[in-house]
């Protein structure tokens, strides 16, 4: 069966200057498992392949398959269903929509005329388990974890079980790919790659819809899965670099500690980094100096606020005390700081964003984001600010990270938020002492490259 996996722009999200970052891992775990039954897989990213309508069409009658998937985040699912749209206008082939905006609103993603079917959750089981069905013209209804549509009746079926055995899956598969079209920010040298160790947060952050599609139970694979997919890519691709996209890689010290010892075992000799970002309160000295051994430059931090009341109001579990001994250590042990900083959380005011950028030039990290909050549906933080009716927005193409606010708060309007927004890039970046640290820091022709263009958006967000 010839299968048509399809990530959409991510244009509206990261900004249209800006080139992906890392291939979609979701989309490379469907691929794998697909083509392990037996399928002929293809994967299109629509901006790395530099995508347009009319490229779709002449690709989709080329290729002619018999089921297209496509997965979204919010902000990317109204672009999924205009490519669903196109699909639809070739031939009758099945769409299937996928990612976390169908495992948050599943029956309003069914609903739309051009998608088939919806994947909740978890999607490799459940999206083999449907290529079958098509394939040899059975039902669905014994698809756990699969929407569709009986004639114009919706069908849920039952919740899918997350996988227990995350060493069952096959490595992500890459060659579907086209490695060099990603930039990989800040890395020291390419090419990268990235890896999940687990999946799964514990965590009870009121913004985040992490454990809404991978729960809230940490599963990891083994060490010697992980390590064995880091020789593959050494083998294979000759990498040089690795980033790590857990939510929760420091979760199991005891772990972490395993990893190290079974990368010092195996002689291998290559650069870690944790750009997704990983919890202040799961990091100790012994901890990040067993990554830095192995070869740790950079680790990123949600920090979020410099209020303990706003970082206590969106339950982040975390305290101010904890954030600046995470950073100190890393300074400690010369590994590279990245700071996350969210406006416009439940209870910010004026003061509380000036002290949280007051925070961030204190903790000083070698990169700091700032970015206002986007109150997903299915999040907590949506239903609160929706029940205040504070959320100015319905259009999903206006959630991306680096779009205008589409909330306000009692005293603080959407116009305020982008101004302290501007204003924290222009105190963090724009003196001679941070210029001179930025410029120091481009050890590798790959970083300074890297590094020119992230500097260029910085300055057009400080503007």
């Amino acid at each position: 069966m010839k299968i048509l996996l399809i990530n959409p722009s991510q244009a509206d999200v990261y900004g249209k200057a800006l080139s992906p970052t890392f291939p979609p891992l979701g989309l490379g775990y469907i691929g794998a498992v697909l083509e392990r039954e037996g399928h002929k897989v293809h994967i299109l990213d629509f901006d790395a392949d530099r995508m347009n309508n009319k490229k779709i069409i002449e690709f989709l009658k080329r290729f002619k398959p018999s089921l297209v998937g496509l997965t979204a985040t919010t902000p990317t699912f109204n672009h999924a269903v205009s490519v669903a749209e196109l699909v639809k206008s070739i031939d009758k082939i099945p769409v299937v929509l996928g990612g976390i905006h169908a495992t948050i609103v599943p029956e309003k993603c069914i609903s739309n005329k051009f998608i088939d079917f919806v994947i909740k959750s978890e999607g490799e089981c459940t999206a083999v388990e449907l290529a079958r069905a098509l394939e040899k013209n059975e039902d669905f209804s014994n698809i756990d974890g699969l929407f569709y549509k009986n004639d114009e009746k919706i069908i849920q079926n039952k919740n899918r079980e997350l996988i227990k055995d995350l060493d069952s899956l096959p490595f992500p598969a890459r060659h579907l790919f086209n490695q060099r079209k990603y930039v990989y920010t800040d890395s020291l040298y390419f090419p990268a790659f990235p890896i999940m160790t687990n999946r799964g947060c514990p965590g009870m952050c009121t913004y985040c819809c992490t454990k809404l599609i991978f729960g809230r139970i940490p599963r990891f694979r083994s060490v010697k899965n992980v390590v064995d997919e880091i020789e593959f890519l050494i083998d294979k691709y000759k990498a040089k670099e690795i980033h790590i996209h857990d939510d929760n890689f420091t979760f199991n010290k005891k772990w972490v500690f395993e990893f190290c010892d079974e990368i010092k075992k195996r002689r291998i000799d290559i650069a870690f980094s944790l750009p997704n970002g990983i919890r202040v309160d799961q990091v100790n000295y012994e901890v990040l100096s067993s990554l830095k051994k192995i070869g740790l430059h950079s680790a990123a931090f949600g920090v979020e606020s410099g209020s303990q009341r706003i970082l206590n109001n969106v339950k982040k579990g975390t305290k101010i005390s904890q954030i600046r001994r995470a950073f100190k250590l890393c300074k400690k042990l010369k590994i590279e700081t990245w700071g996350f900083f969210m406006f416009g959380l439940p209870g910010d005011t004026v003061q509380t964003i000036k002290q949280t950028i007051k925070f961030a030039k204190e903790l000083d990290p070698d990169v700091a984001k700032f970015h206002i909050l986007k109150p997903y549906p299915g999040t907590e933080v949506f239903d609160l600010l929706s029940r205040q009716g504070l959320i100015l927005e319905s259009d999903w193409s206006r959630y991306g990270i680096h779009t205008k606010p589409v909330h306000r708060l009692p005293g603080l309007n959407e116009d305020e938020l982008m101004l302290l927004l501007k204003d924290a890039y222009r105190q963090f970046y724009l003196n001679p002492k941070k210029i001179v640290k930025e410029i120091l820091r481009m050890k590798s022709y790959t970083r300074a490259k890297l590094n020119i263009k992230a500097g260029l958006s910085i300055l057009q967000m400080a503007r």
